[in-house]
């Protein structure tokens, strides 16, 4: 691993970036295309401002921001073509990587999740970025089941039922969705991204906490900035403990440096412990790096 961050003479923590994306470049030069034919991509990307990253961008990114490890998602891609692209695209990025990068690998509305086999076979640790379609529907609770079946977590987008409106904020499992997946499949090993659209609060009723208890969710906490204070790692800690809150930037939308550096000052008055289990120790748990 390259740039660890050091905690003492004689221990290192491990950095990890829990939730990044990237993309091929055939895949970023038909921006405009793609927009026109990919609804939900067309919402977020269709605006060449929309940051697109590469693999060479990622990693340059992390020697910047001194990160060992990063998930790296695909996009939930509408048409089955694109989305085995982007999933061969991934594998060989992290085959290419040395362990740096931790391929999360996308499957088109249409296309059937079978198709997780075959990546599987080639390297693929976790689906993602999954679209659940908020209170989860039955066709979208199969590419969970499926996963779960081969051993893969899942890297859930999940949106707010309140606030300010943005791109992409439509389309992800609402806390009802990700309570209804976690209750009705509760072998998923899930990563509730963007702090599973609020839904840390409910972790206060019992049958939560329980679920919750059984190690198989982890909230990551990527966009933080844009959508929270940050006390929200203070309330967090509060309502779930040290063991459940994983660091992601969701690069290239956010700088993994500067992100970093705004978890690290949002953890100032934390123990040392918990700013560690953040920033690397409990995704490193999650996805059993070494």
């Amino acid at each position: 691993m390259s740039n660890p961050t050091t905690t003492s003479a004689t221990m290192t923590r491990m950095i990890v970036d829990v939730h990044t994306h990237i993309f091929p470049p055939s895949l970023i030069a038909d921006r405009a295309h793609l927009a026109s034919i990919d609804a939900g991509f067309g919402e977020l990307y269709a605006s060449p401002k929309a940051g697109m990253a590469t693999a060479e961008h990622l990693l340059a990114s992390m020697d910047a921001a001194g990160v060992d490890v990063s998930v790296a998602c695909g996009f939930w891609w509408q048409h089955g073509a694109q989305a085995a692209e982007h999933r061969a695209y991934l594998l060989d990025a992290a085959a290419q990587s040395d362990g740096r990068i931790v391929p999360f690998v996308p499957i088109a509305s249409d296309e059937d999740a079978s198709v997780l086999d075959a990546a599987v076979a080639q390297g693929a640790r976790g689906l993602g970025e999954w679209r659940g379609g908020g209170e989860l529907d039955d066709a979208s609770a199969e590419f969970v089941r499926r996963a779960t079946a081969l051993g893969l977590p899942v890297l859930a987008h999940c949106s707010e039922d309140v606030g300010h409106l943005y791109p992409g904020k439509h389309g992800g499992l609402t806390p009802g969705g990700l309570w209804r997946l976690i209750s009705t499949q509760p072998e998923a090993r899930v990563i509730a991204a963007h702090w599973g659209g609020g839904f840390p609060f409910a972790g206060l009723m019992p049958e939560v906490r329980a679920a919750l208890e059984a190690g198989h969710v982890l909230f990551d906490t990527a966009a933080t900035p844009l959508l929270y204070e940050p006390r929200v790692f203070i309330a967090a800690r509060m309502l779930l403990g040290d063991a459940i809150v994983a660091w992601g930037s969701d690069f290239p939308l956010r700088e993994q440096e500067r992100d970093r550096a705004q978890v690290e000052a949002a953890g100032a008055g934390f123990a040392e412990t918990y700013r560690d289990a953040i920033l690397g120790g409990n995704a490193a748990r999650f996805l059993e790096l070494s």
